[in-house]
């Protein structure tokens, strides 16, 4: 099986939103600037009101933590989204729209790009991960090969491909980037 594309911009873009998305200390960041941030304006809330005795102070400051909570994760969103695509377009500016070759064989796949030539033992796939529009082929190296879908004419010939050589299918269709 030979498939023969081009990645584009937004191809890169999905798949370090997807892996961001599945990385614990992603995860573990985010989750910690949402719940940090408001315990802190908390704080000065109550320091405000046991020595000022100002309750507009202490209201904003506990406004403030409330409405940070609530909107944080659009906010974070949006931020990761838009460092994401500042990283695509200062270092994957030479990849975008040049063609991309893989071939698979009984035992390896074969990839080429415009720089490179890899031979990937079949052994060393780790896992095939299926979203909407794309298939990312994750190494146990963690390197991923991005194939999307617009480039595979049988995919479900390209996933018995893939799996026979040892990669573990990874059904996620209805992941979406929050």
């Amino acid at each position: 099986m030979n498939l023969n594309y081009e990645l584009t911009e937004s191809d890169y873009l999905e798949y370090h939103l997807y892996t961001a998305s599945k990385s614990k200390l992603n995860k573990k960041t985010r989750f910690r600037t949402r719940i940090i941030i408001p315990i802190i304006y908390t704080l000065f809330a109550l320091y405000s009101a046991i020595n000022d005795k100002s309750y507009v102070i202490t209201i904003t400051f506990v406004l403030i933590s409330i409405i940070w909570y609530v909107f944080y994760p659009r906010y974070s969103k949006w931020a990761n989204k838009r460092r994401f695509q500042k990283h695509i377009d200062e270092n994957y500016k030479n990849r975008i729209n040049k063609p991309v070759e893989i071939s698979f064989n009984e035992d390896s796949v074969y990839s080429k790009d415009f720089s490179t030539e890899t031979k990937i033992k079949g052994s060393e796939l780790n896992e095939l991960n299926e979203i909407k529009n794309h298939f990312f082929i994750k190494l146990k190296t963690g390197l991923s090969l991005i194939v999307p879908k617009r480039a595979i004419i049988n995919q479900a010939e390209f996933i018995k491909k893939v799996t026979s050589l040892g990669a573990e299918h990874i059904d996620e269709l209805n992941w979406e980037w929050k």
